[in-house]
């Protein structure tokens, strides 16, 4: 390991998990290690999110130093998360992408969304007919870059691509390979917090998760929308409509992912303990597990699709979403759970949809299926009702048998 010296540039590594005590002692988890560190701990992840040399971001905490005390214990954190591999010397050529890591800086993720050709070509062909001529564009979470170069062969004069992991290196390669490095600019750095030379008249971005507004989606385009956008903007995708599918889950499905009788009692049996408890604390709040949405084909589909929520990017201000929608069964059976899938608008024609009907095999999102914390029997005509609610990044639904 190179010795540290006021002159070296560190980066913090992506994907940590930290623990603070109330003590503000902080406990770090970095691939499979356990670093523990003083009250600087949170301090030094920050000062480091981007690169920054040792002078640089001791500079930004002198105000902060009060003694010789604080001095060891500020440079002591410096350097024990560097020995442990939390903070990386950052270098000027282009790094490797780490095949077994975690996250957008591994290569794995990337090749899963470039080989989901229906994702792909879908927002592909929605930025052709979204981009004019002479736009300029912002693309958030460039990842490989192909959204931003898309814009860029729409006729985009120029384009910002952010990106904050260190896959953003890899895209500007890219973009040079492709002859678009005069045109796209990479913007190192979280959207949220970088700041752009100029307006741009089109937003493009692939911050869609299983959950798809779990990448808080929302507030991120709402912040695009407020600093770095003109009035009226277009953004790819504009628009986002989530539905459930009411579906009786198949038993071997069940057992094999969540708490039922018939996984309880094998485990009783293969180990010897009695885990009912565990089935109680099952009813009482329910479980959701994901599959790919070409999996569930063959479940038994008890209704027609309820709309539970869109999100319309362009004009969404609220953070909070908090809606109930109704379907009638049009099949008999017990349904066990609620499938959501979504449906994206990426341009006047173009739209993608991960109903499990009309995904293909290479999708490389998952369908949350909701298990109902007790089976509802449901005859033709028997209405669900279903409560979607979504805040701070987490979302959540819930049925309900109603009234006849």
């Amino acid at each position: 390991m190179t010795k540290l010296n006021s002159d070296t540039v560190l980066q913090r590594v992506p994907e940590l998990r930290v623990h603070v005590d109330s003590s503000s002692n902080t406990k770090i988890y970095a691939g499979g290690r356990l670093v523990e560190c003083g009250s600087y701990g949170l301090t030094v992840l920050d000062l480091f999110s981007r690169p920054s040399t040792l002078s640089a971001a001791v500079e930004k905490l002198k105000a902060q130093i009060t003694g010789s005390y604080d001095w060891v214990d500020l440079t002591s954190t410096i350097v024990r998360l560097h020995q442990a591999g939390v903070l990386t010397e950052a270098c000027s050529g282009a790094a490797g992408l780490k095949a077994a890591a975690s996250g957008y800086d591994a290569s794995p993720i990337h090749a899963a969304m470039l080989n989901d050709r229906s994702r792909t070509e879908s927002f592909l062909a929605g930025i052709s007919e979204v981009v004019r001529p002479g736009d300029v564009v912002v693309d958030l979470g460039t990842g490989t870059g192909i959204l931003a170069m898309a814009a860029a062969r729409a006729g985009a004069s120029r384009v910002y691509a952010i990106e904050a992991s260190g896959i953003g290196k890899h895209a500007r390669a890219n973009f040079e390979a492709n002859s678009f490095g005069e045109r796209i600019t990479l913007v190192e750095g979280w959207s949220t917090r970088v700041t752009l030379p100029e307006k741009a008249d089109v937003l493009v971005s692939e911050m869609i998760g299983n959950e798809p507004l779990a990448e808080s989606v929302i507030e991120v385009f709402n912040d695009a929308r407020a600093r770095m956008l003109k009035p009226r903007p277009r953004l790819v995708p504009g628009a986002v409509r989530i539905f459930g599918l009411p579906v009786e889950i198949p038993r071997a499905e069940l057992a094999a992912r969540v708490f039922v009788d018939e996984s309880l009692r094998d485990w009783h049996s293969w180990y010897g303990f009695d885990f009912s408890p565990l089935a109680a604390a099952a009813r009482s709040s329910g479980q959701v597990f994901t599959i790919k949405p070409h999996k569930a084909r063959g479940w038994r589909i008890l209704g027609d699709p309820i709309p539970l929520v869109e999100v319309d990017f362009r004009t969404t201000t609220g953070l909070a979403i908090d809606s109930t929608a109704s379907s009638a069964a049009t099949r008999r059976g017990r349904m066990s759970g609620l499938v959501t899938y979504f449906e994206l608008e990426l341009g006047p024609s173009s739209r993608l949809s991960t109903h499990p009907a009309l995904a293909e095999e290479s999708n490389h999102w998952r369908s949350p299926v909701w298990v109902l914390p007790q089976e509802i029997d449901l005859a033709p005509g028997d209405e669900v009702s279903v409560s979607y609610r979504y805040q701070n990044g987490e979302e959540l639904c819930t049925v309900r048998k109603g009234e006849n």
